[in-house]
């Protein structure tokens, strides 16, 4: 029984420093997913950023390509010589 108890008062012994290894090495991995996770974050936001900034630009450009469709329409109006020319004002 006294060799048991032995056995027993060496394992718990060793128990706390194996839990304060294996929750190192839980935390070392917890912290490295926590820096993956707000990179990606950081990444998703810059790209959401980036995204919204080009459509903003691309809705302008096509708002510039109506205006000067219609100014091209209206120029081209103008120049028919035609007499009869229906698109002629």
């Amino acid at each position: 029984m006294k060799i048991i108890d032995q056995i027993l008062n060496a394992f718990m012994a060793i128990l706390p420093f194996l839990k304060k290894k294996g929750a190192k090495e839980v935390q070392d991995f917890t912290d490295l997913v926590k820096g993956q996770f707000d990179y990606l974050m950081e990444q998703i936001t810059k790209f959401e950023t980036d995204y919204f900034d080009l459509s903003e630009k691309v809705r302008q450009m096509y708002q510039e390509m109506i205006t000067l469709n219609a100014q091209l329409t209206e120029a081209l109006k103008r120049q028919c010589t035609v007499q009869d020319c229906k698109e002629r004002q």
